[in-house]
């Protein structure tokens, strides 16, 4: 699992109230994580669009810019979405990185 990145977040990991904040933050990414697939299979881009608006906006305060990022760059694929067969190649594939990104951050199951 890798960890939040203490240099560009505001809560520090070493505060028990603000590593509790994380910890909530990294509890709820698998039900994202689903939400995101549940929207991919169900062809919603509305709601693909608000996931991603979300986590763009919320993840890098916890400490996981590259989610935040990831999270931007598929909202803007979705905001100038054209339908033709590349732009949906473009947002299955981040999609998948960005599924992969949270999914590398979530503790295994043990």
């Amino acid at each position: 699992m890798n960890a939040p990145d203490p240099h560009v977040f505001s809560l520090d990991i070493n505060d028990p109230e603000d590593a509790e904040l994380i910890m909530y933050f990294l509890g709820e990414l698998p039900k994202r994580v689903d939400s995101i697939q549940d929207a991919v299979s169900n062809d919603n881009l509305v709601e693909l669009g608000r996931i991603a608006h979300q986590l763009k906006g919320s993840a890098p305060g916890f400490g996981f810019p590259q989610i935040g990022s990831a999270a931007a760059e598929l909202e803007g694929q979705i905001r100038v979405f054209d339908d033709s067969q590349e732009k949906i190649e473009t947002i299955r594939s981040q999609v998948e990185g960005l599924v992969m990104l949270c999914q590398s951050f979530i503790s295994p199951k043990k």
